[in-house]
Protein backbone atom coordinates (compact mmCIF):
# COMPACT_ATOMS: atom_id res chain seq x y z
CA UNK A 1 0.00 0.00 0.00
CA UNK A 2 2.92 2.36 1.12
CA UNK A 3 4.61 1.66 -2.02
CA UNK A 4 1.13 2.31 -4.35
CA UNK A 5 -0.28 5.40 -2.43
CA UNK A 6 2.85 7.39 -0.29
CA UNK A 7 5.77 7.12 -2.90
CA UNK A 8 7.45 9.79 -3.68
CA UNK A 9 6.72 9.70 -7.05
CA UNK A 10 3.37 10.30 -6.22
CA UNK A 11 4.96 13.90 -4.93
CA UNK A 12 2.87 16.73 -7.32
CA UNK A 13 6.47 17.50 -9.04
CA UNK A 14 6.70 14.55 -10.72
CA UNK A 15 3.33 14.88 -12.41
CA UNK A 16 3.74 16.22 -16.43
CA UNK A 17 1.35 18.96 -15.44
CA UNK A 18 3.24 20.48 -12.57
CA UNK A 19 4.84 23.71 -13.02
CA UNK A 20 7.94 25.29 -10.76
CA UNK A 21 6.72 27.93 -8.25
CA UNK A 22 8.04 31.34 -9.35
CA UNK A 23 9.70 32.08 -6.21
CA UNK A 24 11.67 28.83 -5.42
CA UNK A 25 13.17 29.27 -9.44
CA UNK A 26 14.03 33.27 -8.72
CA UNK A 27 15.33 32.01 -5.42
CA UNK A 28 18.77 32.28 -6.65
CA UNK A 29 18.69 35.15 -7.91
CA UNK A 30 16.65 37.36 -5.95
CA UNK A 31 18.95 35.38 -2.27
CA UNK A 32 22.28 34.95 -4.28
CA UNK A 33 24.62 33.04 -1.99
CA UNK A 34 28.25 33.70 -1.69
CA UNK A 35 30.60 31.16 -2.06
CA UNK A 36 31.47 30.28 1.54
CA UNK A 37 27.95 29.80 1.98
CA UNK A 38 27.77 27.32 -0.52
CA UNK A 39 30.48 25.48 0.78
CA UNK A 40 30.20 25.72 4.51
CA UNK A 41 26.08 25.08 4.45
CA UNK A 42 26.29 22.15 2.29
CA UNK A 43 24.42 19.26 3.05
CA UNK A 44 27.77 17.50 2.97
CA UNK A 45 29.39 18.58 5.95
CA UNK A 46 26.10 17.16 7.78
CA UNK A 47 27.85 14.79 10.73
CA UNK A 48 25.93 11.81 8.93
CA UNK A 49 27.97 11.95 6.03
CA UNK A 50 31.83 12.16 8.33
CA UNK A 51 34.83 12.49 6.51
CA UNK A 52 33.55 10.81 3.11
CA UNK A 53 32.73 13.81 1.09
CA UNK A 54 35.52 15.86 0.99
CA UNK A 55 36.43 17.34 4.35
CA UNK A 56 38.82 19.44 2.80
CA UNK A 57 36.74 21.66 0.50
CA UNK A 58 36.48 24.32 3.07
CA UNK A 59 40.36 24.50 3.90
CA UNK A 60 40.77 24.23 -0.02
CA UNK A 61 38.11 27.36 -0.72
CA UNK A 62 40.44 29.20 2.44
CA UNK A 63 43.65 28.73 0.53
CA UNK A 64 42.53 29.71 -2.84
CA UNK A 65 41.05 32.88 -1.86
CA UNK A 66 44.41 33.24 0.37
CA UNK A 67 45.94 32.90 -2.61
CA UNK A 68 44.59 36.07 -4.46
CA UNK A 69 45.11 38.13 -1.45
CA UNK A 70 47.64 40.49 0.17
CA UNK A 71 48.99 40.55 3.74
CA UNK A 72 48.54 44.45 3.44
CA UNK A 73 45.05 44.06 2.27
CA UNK A 74 44.04 41.22 5.16
CA UNK A 75 46.14 43.97 7.57
CA UNK A 76 43.96 46.78 6.79
CA UNK A 77 41.01 44.96 6.98
CA UNK A 78 41.74 43.89 10.31
CA UNK A 79 42.80 47.47 11.45
CA UNK A 80 39.42 48.40 9.85
CA UNK A 81 37.29 45.52 12.39
CA UNK A 82 39.10 47.44 14.88
CA UNK A 83 38.06 50.70 14.01
CA UNK A 84 34.36 50.26 13.34
CA UNK A 85 33.91 47.88 16.64
CA UNK A 86 34.35 49.94 19.06
CA UNK A 87 31.83 53.09 17.87
CA UNK A 88 29.29 49.92 17.43
CA UNK A 89 29.87 48.91 20.81
CA UNK A 90 29.10 52.15 22.02
CA UNK A 91 25.82 52.50 19.82
CA UNK A 92 25.29 48.70 20.54
CA UNK A 93 25.46 49.58 24.62
CA UNK A 94 23.06 52.64 24.44
CA UNK A 95 20.42 50.68 22.18
CA UNK A 96 20.46 48.17 24.86
CA UNK A 97 17.70 50.44 26.19
CA UNK A 98 16.99 52.10 29.49
CA UNK A 99 18.96 50.46 32.23
CA UNK A 100 17.76 52.56 35.00
CA UNK A 101 14.93 50.04 35.50
CA UNK A 102 17.39 47.42 36.18
CA UNK A 103 20.24 49.63 37.28
CA UNK A 104 22.41 47.39 39.07
CA UNK A 105 21.73 44.45 36.76
CA UNK A 106 22.60 46.37 33.73
CA UNK A 107 25.63 47.34 35.11
CA UNK A 108 27.48 44.28 36.53
CA UNK A 109 25.72 41.56 33.44
CA UNK A 110 24.16 43.19 30.58
CA UNK A 111 26.17 45.91 29.89
CA UNK A 112 29.18 43.89 29.81
CA UNK A 113 28.01 41.25 27.63
CA UNK A 114 27.17 43.88 25.12
CA UNK A 115 30.22 46.01 25.36
CA UNK A 116 32.92 42.86 25.15
CA UNK A 117 31.02 41.09 22.31
CA UNK A 118 30.28 43.92 20.44
CA UNK A 119 33.89 45.33 21.09
CA UNK A 120 35.14 41.63 19.15
CA UNK A 121 32.29 41.87 16.05
CA UNK A 122 34.69 42.78 13.61
CA UNK A 123 36.57 39.95 14.12
CA UNK A 124 33.89 37.55 14.36
CA UNK A 125 32.71 38.66 11.23
CA UNK A 126 36.06 38.45 9.63
CA UNK A 127 36.19 34.48 10.81
CA UNK A 128 32.48 33.83 9.76
CA UNK A 129 32.93 35.47 5.92
CA UNK A 130 36.35 35.82 5.25
CA UNK A 131 38.47 33.21 6.77
CA UNK A 132 41.11 33.62 4.49
CA UNK A 133 41.74 37.54 5.92
CA UNK A 134 43.32 35.83 8.53
CA UNK A 135 46.73 34.83 8.32
CA UNK A 136 48.81 35.55 12.29
CA UNK A 137 47.15 35.02 15.65
CA UNK A 138 48.38 38.25 16.44
CA UNK A 139 45.24 39.99 14.24
CA UNK A 140 42.69 39.36 17.03
CA UNK A 141 44.16 41.23 20.04
CA UNK A 142 45.24 43.98 17.72
CA UNK A 143 41.82 44.76 16.35
CA UNK A 144 40.81 44.05 19.61
CA UNK A 145 42.82 46.96 21.48
CA UNK A 146 42.14 49.26 18.62
CA UNK A 147 38.33 48.58 19.34
CA UNK A 148 38.64 48.97 23.36
CA UNK A 149 40.70 52.28 22.99
CA UNK A 150 37.95 53.80 20.80
CA UNK A 151 34.78 52.51 23.13
CA UNK A 152 36.97 53.42 26.29
CA UNK A 153 37.59 57.53 24.57
CA UNK A 154 34.30 57.50 23.40
CA UNK A 155 32.83 56.50 26.90
CA UNK A 156 35.54 58.68 28.76
CA UNK A 157 34.47 62.04 26.57
CA UNK A 158 30.87 61.37 28.05
CA UNK A 159 31.64 60.33 31.45
CA UNK A 160 33.39 63.34 31.40
CA UNK A 161 31.58 65.79 29.84
CA UNK A 162 28.32 64.61 31.85
CA UNK A 163 30.57 64.57 35.04
CA UNK A 164 31.93 68.04 34.85
CA UNK A 165 28.06 69.44 34.24
CA UNK A 166 27.06 68.67 37.55
CA UNK A 167 30.13 70.19 39.23
CA UNK A 168 32.25 73.19 39.27
CA UNK A 169 35.40 71.56 40.99
CA UNK A 170 37.82 71.75 38.15
CA UNK A 171 40.54 69.88 40.38
CA UNK A 172 37.85 67.33 40.74
CA UNK A 173 36.87 66.56 36.90
CA UNK A 174 40.53 66.72 36.21
CA UNK A 175 40.78 63.71 39.33
CA UNK A 176 37.77 62.32 37.09
CA UNK A 177 39.28 62.09 34.11
CA UNK A 178 42.58 60.81 35.05
CA UNK A 179 41.14 58.02 36.69
CA UNK A 180 39.02 57.57 33.30
CA UNK A 181 41.88 57.19 31.05
CA UNK A 182 44.20 55.40 33.31
CA UNK A 183 42.10 52.72 34.97
CA UNK A 184 38.58 52.43 32.87
CA UNK A 185 40.69 52.55 29.83
CA UNK A 186 43.39 49.93 30.82
CA UNK A 187 40.05 47.69 31.68
CA UNK A 188 38.60 47.81 28.32
CA UNK A 189 41.63 46.94 26.96
CA UNK A 190 42.70 44.18 29.34
CA UNK A 191 39.39 42.91 28.82
CA UNK A 192 38.75 43.26 24.74
CA UNK A 193 42.75 41.36 24.77
CA UNK A 194 40.99 38.06 26.94
CA UNK A 195 38.00 37.77 24.62
CA UNK A 196 40.33 38.33 21.78
CA UNK A 197 42.56 35.10 22.69
CA UNK A 198 39.05 33.39 22.51
CA UNK A 199 38.28 34.30 18.76
CA UNK A 200 42.03 32.83 18.32
CA UNK A 201 41.62 29.91 19.69
CA UNK A 202 38.83 29.58 17.51
CA UNK A 203 41.32 30.39 14.41
CA UNK A 204 43.44 27.95 15.43
CA UNK A 205 41.30 25.32 15.49
CA UNK A 206 39.77 26.26 12.17
CA UNK A 207 43.65 26.60 10.90
CA UNK A 208 44.09 23.21 12.09
CA UNK A 209 41.06 20.81 10.82
CA UNK A 210 40.32 22.79 7.99
CA UNK A 211 36.46 23.09 9.18
CA UNK A 212 34.14 26.63 9.38
CA UNK A 213 34.50 28.38 12.76
CA UNK A 214 33.27 26.69 15.59
CA UNK A 215 32.63 29.60 17.47
CA UNK A 216 31.41 28.39 20.73
CA UNK A 217 35.81 27.19 21.61
CA UNK A 218 35.42 31.42 22.45
CA UNK A 219 32.64 30.96 24.85
CA UNK A 220 35.46 30.41 28.35
CA UNK A 221 37.46 33.28 27.38
CA UNK A 222 35.09 35.79 26.13
CA UNK A 223 33.15 34.67 29.22
CA UNK A 224 35.90 35.62 31.68
CA UNK A 225 36.46 39.25 29.57
CA UNK A 226 32.51 39.15 31.16
CA UNK A 227 33.06 38.58 34.38
CA UNK A 228 36.19 40.35 35.01
CA UNK A 229 34.24 43.56 33.48
CA UNK A 230 30.90 42.61 35.66
CA UNK A 231 33.15 42.30 38.38
CA UNK A 232 35.03 45.61 38.21
CA UNK A 233 31.51 47.59 37.63
CA UNK A 234 30.12 45.76 40.88
CA UNK A 235 33.61 46.88 43.17
CA UNK A 236 32.80 50.30 41.64
CA UNK A 237 28.94 50.93 42.73
CA UNK A 238 29.65 50.06 45.83
CA UNK A 239 33.03 51.84 46.40
CA UNK A 240 31.96 54.75 44.69
CA UNK A 241 34.34 57.22 46.61
CA UNK A 242 37.38 55.34 44.97
CA UNK A 243 36.37 54.82 41.78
Amino acid sequence: MKRNFLSVHDEPAFSAQAQADPSETNAATLHPQEEIDTIRDSVLNEPHFGDSARPEAFRDWVAAKRAGTTRGGSLLLTIAAGLLAGPFAVLGAFAAGNPTLFAVVYIILFGPVIEELLKQSGMIYLLERRPYRIFAGWQFPLAAVLAALIFASIENFLYIYQFSSVTNDTARVAEFAMFRWKVCTALHVGCAIVASFGLRRVWQEQTRTGRPADLSLAFPLVTAAIVIHGVYNLIALFLTDLF
